[in-house]
């Protein structure tokens, strides 16, 4: 693949529509030095020298989306409080309509809050959250919004993150919606939802862990690997299925062809938060923009690898992925 096979991608991308359904959430950050432990228990004392917020979630896909410059509509649910009013402003600093966040009393936005040393130590995460499913009068609100979009969007990225919008019915009933519409819908799975919710989807994105569990395949070898791919593909009727590994890189499965490995770039890690929304929406970009599967795969490594060279949950820009390539002697 050549860099100008890749500007020209970065150009096709700006006239895609996505649209993203799933579980949104607030990240926030709080930042300081630690210099001392706590005379009160043996714990270290955060000494606060700022503090930040960052979209969350399917609000972190969107923004990925965004940042690579297609236009994208966000449904999905959220609480009456602050923290929805943050995600409300924050989403449309980057240009997205909030019109299609439903709101509920039942349940507080998902809301994360990591505390750091020195920027790049993790001291603790806190997570205040509902699991529980969702009444039948949200979800109806939430297919609504769906329905209203899907004719106009290039595809559907469907992000399940355990939080209870996928539980029951829901997934498959969306699902059906895109096949009907005549849309692709690529899926970013919870190891806790039953796999075969997301039976019929264009492709499935699951990391090393969620696919051993979706499958009931162990993965302790290459073999099993395989083994535990090709289960899902035929349990689910996917055409396309993406395991990824970490530093192993990316296990790509296809319907008509014998899967194959995407190895990662050598980088520097210092925070992977997010970068499976990144992956996951540079995949469907890539796809929707003419390119194969592998290809779309070799595009979203890229993209990873930026993100978890940054700190906290980020995005990766055109010129910074041209950018990464060139330094890697992509020509």
């Amino acid at each position: 693949m050549q860099l100008t096979d890749i500007s020209k991608l970065l150009e096709k991308i700006t006239n895609l529509n996505i649209l993203v359904i799933g579980d949104v959430g607030l990240d926030s950050y709080v930042i300081g030095d630690v210099k001392k432990i706590s005379p009160e228990a043996p714990v270290p004392v955060v000494e606060v020298s700022d503090t930040y917020n960052r979209l969350g979630l399917s609000a972190n896909v969107v923004s990925n989306i965004k940042a690579l410059g297609a236009n994208c509509s966000l449904v999905g649910v959220v609480g009456h409080d602050d923290n929805a009013a943050i995600i409300n402003r924050e989403l449309v600093k980057i240009g997205v309509d909030t019109s299609d966040l439903v709101e509920t009393n039942d349940r507080p936005t998902t809301h994360k809050t990591r505390v750091l040393a020195s920027r790049l130590h993790h001291v603790v995460r806190i997570d205040r959250e509902e699991k529980a499913v969702l009444s039948d009068d949200i979800k109806e609100k939430v297919m609504l919004k769906v329905k209203k979009h899907i004719k106009d969007c290039d595809a559907v990225i469907m992000e399940d993150y355990g939080k209870g919008l996928f539980k029951g019915d829901f997934g498959v009933e969306l699902i059906e919606a895109c096949r009907q519409a005549s849309r692709p819908v690529f899926v970013d799975p919870s190891r806790h939802t039953k796999a075969d919710t997301y039976k019929g989807a264009t492709l499935l994105k699951p990391n090393l862990d969620e696919a051993r569990i979706l499958s009931g395949v162990e993965t302790d070898s290459e073999h099993m690997l395989y083994d535990c791919g090709k289960a899902l593909m035929k349990r689910l009727s996917l055409e396309y299925l993406v395991i990824t590994r970490g530093k192993e890189g990316m296990t790509v499965f296809s319907k008509d062809a014998e899967p194959k490995t995407i190895p990662t770039f050598a980088l520097e890690v210092f925070d992977v938060s997010g970068a499976g929304d990144t992956v996951i929406a540079s995949l469907a970009l890539a796809n929707c923009a003419g390119f194969n599967v592998y290809e779309s795969a070799f595009f979203a490594n890229a993209a990873a690898a930026i993100v978890v060279g940054k700190v906290g949950t980020s995005i990766a820009t055109p010129a910074e992925i041209m950018n990464f390539l060139r330094e890697h002697h992509i020509k």
